[in-house]
């Protein structure tokens, strides 16, 4: 299940395997940590909010850590924003570098 958010991703928006699926995970987590800020909201908040340390928030968004499935819900529900939605914007936008 390492892998399962690219998994999950080339099911849902019909990327093919590989780098795509990466770059479409990348923007998922960019996506997240974009809507957080913009709502103010702290990692402190968002961990309270979905059961998650403060610390693997952190290593999320920076890339140090490769989420699963259900950690990336869990995430989204803390923010407060749906998950298909970002994964839309995802799918639509080419991940920056």
């Amino acid at each position: 299940m390492k892998y399962a958010v690219n998994l999950i991703f080339a099911y849902f928006l019909g990327v093919s395997s590989g780098h795509s699926q990466h770059a479409v995970s990348v923007q998922v987590i960019r996506l997240l940590r974009a809507e957080r800020e913009r709502r103010g909201l702290s990692k402190y908040a968002v961990s309270a909010r979905c059961g998650l340390a403060q610390q693997t928030i952190g290593y999320i968004e920076r890339g140090l850590r490769q989420p699963s499935f259900e950690t990336v819900l869990r995430l989204a529900d803390g923010i407060g924003v749906k998950l298909e939605d970002i994964l839309k914007q995802a799918g639509s936008k080419p991940a920056r570098k």
